[in-house]
């Protein structure tokens, strides 16, 4: 029985912290009597309290799912000692989705959501609930999206049995993966005991996004009909033993697409698929290795309406430096000597020409202008701050209705407000500047 079915009988203050104790038993568990640490042969994260439920993505929002809303959530509440029950405890993929996203449908990827995060934040479930559509509208949910944000993250081969082993320690320790197939095809088939196994992923279409939450060494399949299951064979006919040849040893997966998928939204999936499917996404997996959470000092607020936010270059400048929160600034991503080009990476938004921010209005549900926030605590030393809205790939078709550089204190409290003088103004097709001061 999983320990999380006490949940309900202890207190608040012991459930919010129900995860450390999970830990503490866990560890318990895996030290032998001479102090050292037994590898476990099954791990599943799905049973601890800080582990997000599962849900239904919107649109093709599978990335922005797996690494916020499963991910971020998880690390971060494991961190912490704090259940993802509550929505206060779980981010919002919605809003990095609307920005990325082409269409209502379109596709983002995972590695551009950490970049877009790691310059604006992402907000909580309690600011941008399950299933909301366009951009947010508020200046106080900006600020609280900003106090939390991605900052680090790797992208580990995956392709070998030695790969696979050291992914095995990183799900061990507590650190969910993004992973990425191919679903065209993929074969799927029930265990005897009610759960599904993955025997193949696709092998056409497009890719998608999925959670590693845990493996198991015992689970297996005969792929090759010989009536064993075996890991030391060579089944594929190549003439050597690799992971390609495993029969035994499975992921446990998460969909986006939520619990009508495999059973409850969840299936085992042979490891060796890895090292067999074309898919170059497949090559690797996606951990977030770090995140902060600073409040901000010193922000902007704006109101704008735009007919294509795609046109769109925002900077704050104090003179000496610059901060441009859209679109985003990208920042190299740490490569892994062993793998310094990643097809994550290729795929992504960042490294490819054209606009960062999707082509649609910028306005608030009601029609009117967005009221939005961004961080220029890198500028909070200045004393005069320039406001530029630029066309940068087509001209420029909105109003700026209202923009104040503002001061916080280290509870989001507002100390200043310098507001930009001359607005509202109707933004000229190639954009225009305005400048305030302390």
């Amino acid at each position: 029985m999983s320990l999380n079915k006490f949940m309900p009988h202890l207190p608040p203050f012991l459930r919010n912290r129900w995860p450390a104790a999970v830990s503490l038993l866990a560890l318990a568990t895996c030290l032998g009597a001479g102090g050292a640490a037994a590898a476990p042969t099954r791990v599943d994260l799905t049973t601890l309290a800080w582990f997000p439920p599962i849900v239904t993505q919107q649109g093709n929002s599978c990335a922005q799912h797996a690494g916020l809303y499963y991910l971020l959530t998880a690390e971060r509440n494991r961190r912490h000692f704090l259940t993802s029950w509550q929505p206060a405890n779980r981010f919002s993929p919605y809003q990095t989705y609307a920005i990325l996203a082409d269409s209502p449908s379109g596709s983002t990827h995972v590695t551009d959501g950490w970049h877009l995060a790691r310059e604006t934040g992402v907000p909580m479930e309690t600011d941008w609930p399950r299933g909301s559509h366009g951009l947010m509208h508020g200046f106080e949910k900006y600020v609280r999206a900003a106090r939390i944000r991605p900052t680090s993250w790797q992208l580990l081969p995956i392709r070998t049995e030695t790969d696979v082993g050291r992914i095995k320690k990183q799900l061990a320790a507590g650190h969910p993966l993004a992973c990425d197939f191919q679903m065209r095809g993929a074969r799927l088939v029930k265990q005897k005991d009610g759960s599904s196994l993955v025997t193949g992923w696709g092998r056409t279409g497009p890719g998608h996004t999925m959670i590693y939450a845990g493996y198991d060494e015992n689970i297996g399949y005969d792929v090759n009909g010989d009536g064993m299951i075996t890991n030391d064979r060579d089944i594929t006919g190549d003439g050597k033993v690799t992971l390609a040849d495993h029969e035994r040893g499975a992921f446990l997966v998460i969909n986006p697409w939520g619990r009508s998928w495999g059973s409850g939204g969840k299936a085992w999936a042979l490891m060796r698929e890895h090292a067999l499917t074309p898919w170059p996404r497949a090559g690797e997996v996606a951990r977030l290795t770090q995140f902060k959470e600073s409040p901000p000092r010193l922000m902007l607020r704006i109101s704008l309406a735009l007919a294509d936010r795609s046109a769109l270059k925002l900077s704050v400048s104090d003179g000496r430096r610059s901060v441009t929160p859209m679109p985003f600034s990208p920042r190299p991503l740490p490569h892994s000597t062993r793998n310094p080009v990643s097809a994550w990476e290729v795929f992504g938004k960042v490294h490819r020409p054209g606009p960062l921010l999707s082509p649609a209005p910028l306005a608030n549900p009601a029609g009117g202008p967005l009221e939005m926030g961004f961080d220029l605590s890198a500028l909070a030393g200045g004393r005069t701050f320039t406001v530029s809205l630029t066309n940068w790939n087509k001209p420029l078709q909105g109003t700026l209705h209202a923009a104040v550089v503002v001061e916080l204190d280290a509870r989001g409290q507002i100390i200043r407000e310098m507001p930009v003088p001359g607005l509202p103004a109707v933004l000229p097709p190639q954009g225009a500047s305005w400048t305030t001061s302390r």
